[in-house]
C-alpha cells in the first residue's frame, strides 16, 4: 500500500510454531500477544515471533491510521482521494526482471505478469486485490503479484474490477467471475488456473469458486486467501462463529462496517448466489490456503471456513500470524513476515497443480503446542 514504505528500513527475524487443538471450543481469553496463540481451526499453523518491521508497522497503523478511517467521511469524495492517494503506488518503479502486458477478459481490464527467472509453470494465478470494494487496485498490488510470479513461476494476472463508487460489490462479483470465464477459455492448462485474493479480493477469490461450481465451470485448481473478506457483515458477533481472542485490528474500525456495508450493497443490488462465500462451503472443493492475524477483526470467520471446508474433506491449509497488519502479506517489499508467507501460498499453489519440485517450505524451528485456558460451556439455546 502507498504507506508501506515508511518501514523499509527495518529488519528482524521470523519464526513459526504448529499448533494442534481440538477444534469448535470456547475458551475465555487473555489480551492478544500474552501466552500461546490460541485457535479454532485445529490444523492451524501459528506464527509467533515477529519482526521489529511488523511491530512498528503495526503500531504505526493503530495510532495513525485507524482514527483516520474512523473519521473519514464515506462518501464519493473521499472515495475518490483514497482511490487518487492508491495511484502514488503506480509510480514506484516496475520490476526489471517481470514482463507484463496489459490486456482484457471478458471485456474486464487485466494485467498479466511473467517472471523472468521463476520456476517455469503451467499455471496461471488470477489475482484479486483488495481495499474494501473502495480502494486500491493493480497498481498497489504490483508488488505483490510480481513476487508470486517469481515464487510460482506462473503467469500472474491481476483483476481490476469495478469499484465504489462506480459500481457495487455485485458489479465486483461480475467482473471476478466474468474474467475467471474467460480465461477458462483462453488457457491452455484450465485445470491450473490458481485464484488468489486478499481482503476484499479474497471474498472474491471465493466467489469465483462458488459462481464456478453453480454455473458448471472448471473448478480453480487452489484458493489463495489473505485475510479474506468472508462475509458481508464480519462485524457482527451473533453468528455462529467461535471467537477465541478479542478483535483489536491494527487498522481496520469495526464500527464503519455497518457504514460502508450500506455502500457495498445499495437497495437493488443482487450478489450471485450466496452474499457471503462463508456460506457457500458446499459450493467449494478447491484446495484452500487462509493467512490470517491473531487479533483482527476476519481472522474468525477466517478459522470458521477452514473447519467447515475441511469437514467436506477439502485441504485447507491456514497459517496465523502474530503482531502483523490486515493483509500483511500484500507488503512484500517491506516485511521479512509477507516473504515467508508469499513462499507458503506459492508452495501450496504449485503442489495443488503437481508442479512442487522440493521440499515444502517449512521452519526447523517449528514445535506443537497444547491449548490453555479456561473451557466456557456453549450457551444454552
Amino acid at each position: 500500500m502507498w504507506w508501506s514504505s515508511l518501514l523499509h528500513r527495518l529488519t528482524g527475524p521470523t519464526r513459526l510454531a504448529r499448533v494442534r487443538t481440538p477444534p469448535r471450543r470456547r475458551v475465555r481469553l487473555d489480551l492478544p500477544g500474552r501466552g500461546p496463540m490460541r485457535v479454532v481451526y485445529d490444523q492451524a499453523v501459528v506464527h509467533e515471533s515477529f519482526s521489529l518491521k511488523a511491530r512498528v508497522l503495526q503500531r504505526s497503523a493503530r495510532i495513525v491510521f485507524k482514527p483516520l478511517l474512523r473519521v473519514t467521511p464515506i462518501n464519493d469524495r473521499s472515495l475518490t482521494v483514497i482511490r487518487g492517494l492508491d495511484r502514488f503506488s503506480a509510480r514506484r518503479p516496475r520490476s526489471r526482471h517481470v514482463d507484463f502486458e496489459v490486456h482484457e477478459l471478458g471485456g474486464v481490464r487485466v494485467e498479466s505478469m511473467t517472471h523472468r527467472y521463476g520456476p517455469s509453470s503451467d499455471m496461471t494465478l488470477l489475482y484479486l486485490h483488495g481495499g474494501g470494494f473502495f480502494s486500491c487496485g493493480i497498481e498497489s498490488h504490483r508488488r505483490i503479484c510480481e513476487r508470486l510470479a517469481l515464487k510460482t513461476g506462473a503467469t500472474v494476472i491481476s483483476v481490476d474490477y469495478v469499484q465504489l463508487p462506480e459500481g457495487s460489490v455485485a458489479d465486483s462479483v461480475h467482473d471476478a467471475i466474468t474474467a475467471y470465464a474467460a480465461l477458462l477459455d483462453a488457457s491452455d492448462h484450465p485445470d491450473k488456473i490458481v485464484v488468489a485474493g486478499d481482503s476484499a479480493g479474497g471474498y472474491l477469490a471465493m466467489k469465483i469458486a462458488e459462481l464456478a461450481s453453480r454455473r458448471g465451470l472448471q473448478a480453480p485448481a487452489a484458493i489463495l486467501g489473505f485475510s479474506p473478506l468472508l462475509s458481508v457483515d464480519p462485524d457482527r458477533e451473533d453468528k455462529a462463529v467461535v471467537r477465541v481472542i478479542r478483535s483489536r485490528d491494527a487498522y481496520l474500525p469495526v464500527q464503519r462496517i455497518a457504514k460502508i456495508r450500506e455502500r457495498w450493497l445499495p437497495e437493488g443490488a443482487a450478489i450471485e448466489g450466496y452474499a457471503s462465500p462463508l456460506h457457500a462451503v458446499a459450493y467449494i472443493s478447491s484446495p484452500t490456503f487462509f493467512v490470517a492475524v491473531e487479533d483482527e477483526m476476519l481472522r474468525p470467520e477466517v478459522e470458521a471456513m477452514a473447519l467447515l471446508l475441511s469437514e467436506r474433506g477439502v485441504e485447507v491449509e491456514t497459517h496465523l500470524w502474530r503482531k502483523q497488519v490486515h493483509a500483511f502479506p500484500v507488503l512484500a517489499d517491506v516485511l521479512p513476515e509477507s516473504e515467508m508467507a508469499l513462499q507458503l501460498a506459492a508452495d501450496f499453489a504449485r503442489r495443488a497443480v503437481g508442479e512442487l519440485e522440493h521440499e515444502s517450505t517449512v521452519d526447523p524451528a517449528a514445535r506443537e503446542e497444547t491449548m490453555v485456558g479456561e473451557i466456557v460451556p456453549e450457551p444454552a439455546a
